[in-house]
């Protein structure tokens, strides 16, 4: 029977599209048929799973490719009127339905991959940090300069802050390891919601958050930390979060660059955690 089988699939004018799905499980075929049919289905399962993987045939032409070849393979097998063929085709058709779910299971975790790698490309790239919502340092930077240079022209004031939050139980700031996954985004999500929409989110360099808020007073710009401090308890207060610290800067005139409102805003925060203490003005 294995001689015949072998035969056929030579014999058969396949398209190119069966004959490649084909090609590659053919070997395990005869074994299958014979009652050893779990390589045959793993091997199903690998080839719709590369396909997934780089997209190269839609999961509808597998699916039809596999119910093709089978169709011309039964009746390669019947023609050529080998001993055991009769017996062997109702095996191969009994094959079918468990091959054709294997076929939509690897092509489905092929595609699931190939969605996860684009989606760490993406965030690799991205001027948005994922799990926050928030503009990473580098464009933080470009947004702060941006927002410098208009206050100048248009004679602003722009009050800066940065904030970080200490884990119960724990002197180290609550940055973005895997401690955070909850924390941080409800955070990120409070901020926003109690930010004006023209004020700007970034992460801070150990994983607290920067805020600008320009054309706000100094008065405005601590009543603005006050109302966020309070706002953060509500949301996180019970999620491990137990201390907030704030660092703000006030510019009624600005005349001081981007790298160094951020330079003295860092120094405000590692003073404040220095000596404990909840709010610092740079």
């Amino acid at each position: 029977m294995d001689a015949s089988i072998d035969r056929v699939f030579d014999e058969l004018e396949l398209g190119d599209g069966v004959r490649d799905l084909w090609e590659p499980i053919f070997p395990y075929l005869a074994r299958a048929l014979g009652g050893d049919e779990a390589p045959y289905l793993e091997a199903v399962e690998q080839v719709a799973r590369s396909a997934g993987l780089c997209q190269s045939v839609a999961a509808v032409d597998f699916l039809d490719a596999l119910s093709g070849g089978s169709r011309a393979l039964r009746a390669g097998l019947l023609a050529d009127g080998a001993p055991g063929a009769e017996e062997a085709c109702r095996r191969f058709l009994a094959l079918e339905p468990m091959a054709l779910t294997r076929i939509a299971a690897g092509y489905f975790a092929g595609m699931e991959e190939t969605i996860e790698r684009l989606q760490r490309e993406a965030a690799e790239v991205s001027s948005i940090d994922v799990r926050t919502g928030a503009m990473r340092r580098e464009e933080f930077l470009d947004r702060l300069s941006l927002e410098v240079d208009r206050c100048q022209r248009m004679d602003l004031s722009l009050g800066l802050l940065e904030m970080e939050f200490e884990e119960t139980g724990s002197e180290e700031p609550l940055g973005l390891g895997s401690g955070s996954s909850v924390v941080l985004p409800a955070i990120s999500e409070c901020l926003r919601n109690n930010l004006r929409r023209y004020d700007s989110i970034g992460l801070a360099p150990d994983g607290g958050f920067l805020l600008v808020l320009p054309n706000i007073s100094r008065r405005g710009l601590s009543g603005a930390a006050e109302r966020l401090r309070r706002e953060l308890d509500d949301c996180v207060g019970e999620r491990s979060a137990s201390q907030v610290y704030f660092s703000l800067a006030h510019y009624d005139f600005v005349d001081v660059n981007a790298t160094d409102m951020l330079a003295a805003l860092d120094q405000g925060m590692r003073q404040a955690r220095a000596v404990r203490e909840p709010w610092v003005w740079s």
